[in-house]
């Protein structure tokens, strides 16, 4: 299942899509909009430093376009275990080599805790690991 255009009903789903939206678009900051206060990563980062890789990693690109594959949503009362693939393809911008640097297309494997806060689902923990496929 790949994210599409339309609202979703689930609220979970519809943070997803609009984080994918706002990447999409390299809107960091709006990505950034849908991370809890205490967001941490599995390593221990926590939300300054998961900003400034956002704001990096969508800043490199000219363009960019992110699929999601393989979503799985397992809830609880106050939290939901978000599980999916997603591709990127994208142009990296032609300064300072950056283009000679970043890939093309690449393919992660998230997993994601979402909780309600501030009358909507926001991710407060995730993992990535990359998976085959870039170039």
């Amino acid at each position: 299942m790949s994210a599409g255009c339309g609202k979703s009903a689930d609220p979970v789903r519809q943070t997803l899509d609009e984080v994918v939206k706002a990447a999409c678009e390299r809107d960091a900051q709006t990505v950034i909009d849908h991370l809890t206060s205490d967001f941490q990563d599995e390593n221990g980062e926590s939300r300054p430093e998961a900003e400034a890789t956002i704001s990096r990693y969508l800043a490199a690109y000219e363009s960019l376009n992110v699929a999601l594959r393989d979503v799985s949503i397992d809830r609880a009362p106050n939290a939901a275990h978000v599980s999916f693939r997603a591709d990127l393809a994208g142009h990296p911008r032609k300064i300072a080599g950056l283009e000679g640097l970043l890939p093309r297309t690449s393919s992660y494997r998230f997993e994601l805790r979402l909780v309600p806060e501030a009358d909507r689902w926001k991710i407060a923990w995730a993992s990535w690991r990359e998976e085959g496929g870039g170039e």
